[in-house]
């Protein structure tokens, strides 16, 4: 519930033992190195050029990558979606002989795609000559054109409703001849043969009929297109011979795709350290960084630094510094961090709302998605997914999160009724003639729509006076009190007194009145003439329109939990509709997993989108402030593997 207090890092250390010191930072994960240096380095010294070695390392990158697409392709065993990572020692693996190992591999695989793309292209571009080829195998002329003393000749396309003897003769009296040699489905095989006075004519006339020299050569030296075509399927299986054996080899060296991903992932681990160095200032001597390290870090990091000998200091952040930002919560809120950070991190030293809104967002979701069965396929889902795939921290959170959201679905779904929509209820009456169950708790929203509204609208009030409170919290403890009293104190006055009118109409109308009076007489306070005082304490009230707008717009939980309920209504309806029978049931359980998991998945997103929707504008824009820069520590950087 709270921004996590940092402190400002400066150290200095020889500049041979630089690296060293990156490393142990590296493991801690505790550091977020800062690029003021590599900005505006210290006076006499300069920025360490880190630019050579990251190219080597992002090429490597890049080649280890390209490996790996290549090889996934061979592997016998895919890993499954619920395979979980691999823990690996990170110091037992990162050793000279294992990495020279593993980027021999890399070399070899990028090498194999290489030429398996080569043959495959060459096997098409034979495949296709074979196939130009083959309509000519009858004949023993040069292709495309061939010469004699008196006559020349041409082979190629025309369209299979063009007669070529047809065109010759429209042309006049040529010598010319166009013979059919072999006929395809949508084109035939003409070979122009003509006295060598008439050849220019005859082509010119056959090639504005659509004629077109075909692309394949042949001559008397490759036995014409019958010897090419021995030669050609010669290095078709000598191409295909060569593929078979490349697919083997790369079938073979999958077997080291674990050691290829292990390097993969300490490649990035040092483009990580790398670019760390690059923020880095340097003398001929020392080399120099500043970051920022959480309060509780401290310890452990000045405990490592003395045992080093290094020189440094920590210190509290100035009024201008750019602090970054790590939410700090407990155990439950810290698996709805991620909805604050999809909108954006508050600022330093501001509030952050994770906690409290914690609650709203599990009943908010929980009211538009109510039904027992989607909270239950929701909360499994998500739950297995965490036992079983062993997924990272924000992907660990997110699983969370939802899972939470869908106990709030099954608790919501009891009290309204929702089993798969009104399933049990449907059934009852369709197929055994029984009067329908009472599924509803408390109510059911379909029949009772003006209580559920009621019912939305006051979670709305009390979502945003929940948000005038806190605005109030920020501006008192920044010593802020009479604007706190004035722009959040009066509001809240006045909406507690509106809810108070429902229980105790004297009490509530006091209560109104007095936040009235409080608006009028203080939201002007800021300017110096009395009547612009006044008129801006009048004006303030205009404000209430927008108030009353943010809180319809929690209708939204009316029109998401109703369309949810009335979508399943409706498939239930629909897959009764054979009646009890074999086909029937077959047909109800076909319409019931398509229908429900459809339904589900649609308002499942659009339930998270609206949900989140109502913190970001309604909650947050009474108190948030944004622009927080993540806190992003160096540390070790893995995809396939987790180091310990």
């Amino acid at each position: 519930m709270a921004v996590t207090k940092m402190k400002r890092f400066r150290v200095m250390t020889l500049r041979e033992d630089s690296d060293s010191l990156i490393r142990l930072m590296q493991d801690l994960g505790c550091v977020d190195v800062g690029k003021e240096y590599a900005e505006e380095p210290p006076d006499g010294a300069g920025t360490f050029d880190a630019s050579a070695e990251d190219a080597e390392v992002k090429t490597r990158i890049a080649e280890t990558g390209a490996a790996l697409t290549f090889l996934a392709g061979y592997v016998s065993k895919p890993k499954g979606l619920f395979t979980p990572p691999r823990e690996i020692d990170r110091k037992a693996a990162d050793r000279r002989d294992m990495r020279d190992e593993a980027y021999g591999y890399v070399k070899r695989a990028v090498e194999l795609k290489g030429e398996k793309a080569r043959l495959e292209a060459e096997t098409l571009s034979r495949k296709n000559e074979l196939s130009a080829l083959m309509p000519w195998v009858g004949l023993s002329v040069s292709l495309p054109e061939s010469m004699t003393k008196f006559t020349k000749s041409a082979a190629g396309l025309m369209a299979f409703k063009t007669d070529p003897e047809e065109v010759l003769k429209s042309a006049g009296e040529l010598a010319a001849v166009a013979e059919t040699v072999n006929v395809g489905k949508t084109h035939r095989y003409v070979l122009l043969t003509a006295h060598r006075d008439d050849y220019d004519e005859a082509l010119s006339a056959l090639t504005k009929a659509g004629f077109a020299p075909t692309p394949v050569k042949a001559d008397e030296r490759n036995g014409f297109a019958r010897g090419r075509v021995s030669t050609v399927r010669q290095k078709l299986k000598a191409a295909e011979e060569k593929l078979l054996e490349i697919n083997e080899e790369a079938k073979t060296l999958s077997g080291q795709t674990d050691k290829i991903e292990v390097y993969y992932d300490l490649l990035t681990t040092d483009e990580a350290r790398i670019g760390a160095a690059s923020k880095m200032a340097v003398t001929s001597k020392v080399g120099m960084f500043t970051g920022w390290v959480p309060e509780a870090a401290v310890p452990v990091l000045s405990e490592k630094l003395e045992g080093r000998g290094d020189a440094y200091e920590f210190s509290d952040p100035a009024e201008d510094d750019d602090v970054p930002v790590l939410l700090k919560n407990n155990r439950f809120a810290k698996n709805f961090e991620p909805v604050i950070e999809l909108y954006s991190l508050p600022k330093y030293g501001t509030f952050d709302p994770t906690f409290i809104m914690s609650f709203f967002y599990i009943v908010i979701f929980g009211m538009m998605l109510a039904d027992v069965g989607y909270g239950l396929l929701i909360s499994l889902g998500c739950f297995l997914g965490i036992g079983l795939m062993k997924p990272k921290k924000s992907m660990r959170k997110m699983l969370t999160m939802f899972g939470i959201c869908g106990i709030s679905c099954i608790v919501m779904g009891v009290l309204f009724g929702g089993y798969f929509g009104d399933v049990p209820a449907v059934l009852a009456e369709k197929w055994f003639r029984v009067t329908p169950p009472k599924l509803a708790l408390w109510f059911d929203p379909l029949t009772n729509f003006t209580t559920f509204l009621i019912l939305s609208l006051a979670i709305g009030a009390l979502h945003l006076v929940c948000g005038l409170c806190i605005k109030f919290y920020v501006l008192w403890k920044r010593g802020k009190k009479a604007d706190a009293v004035c722009d959040a104190g009066s509001w809240i006055v006045l909406f507690l007194g509106a809810a108070v009118l429902l229980l105790n109409k004297t009490a509530g109308l006091v209560m109104v009145i007095a936040g009235l009076v409080m608006l009028v007489a203080t939201q002007g306070r800021h300017n110096k003439n009395i009547f612009m005082k006044i008129v801006g304490g009048v004006g303030s009230l205009y404000s209430i329109i927008g108030y009353l707008s943010d809180l319809l717009s929690y209708s939204r939980i009316l029109a998401l939990g109703l369309a949810s309920m009335v979508i399943a209504s409706v498939f239930n309806i629909l897959g009764a509709l054979p009646g009890p029978s074999v086909v029937g049931v077959v047909f109800f359980i076909v319409i019931f997993l398509v229908g429900h998991l459809l339904n589900m998945a649609i308002n499942m997103l659009g339930t998270f989108v609206h949900t989140s929707r109502l913190q970001y504008i309604e909650f947050f824009g009474k108190f948030y402030e944004d622009g927080g820069r993540p806190f992003e520590p160096l540390t070790t950087q893995s995809k396939y593997v987790i180091f310990k």
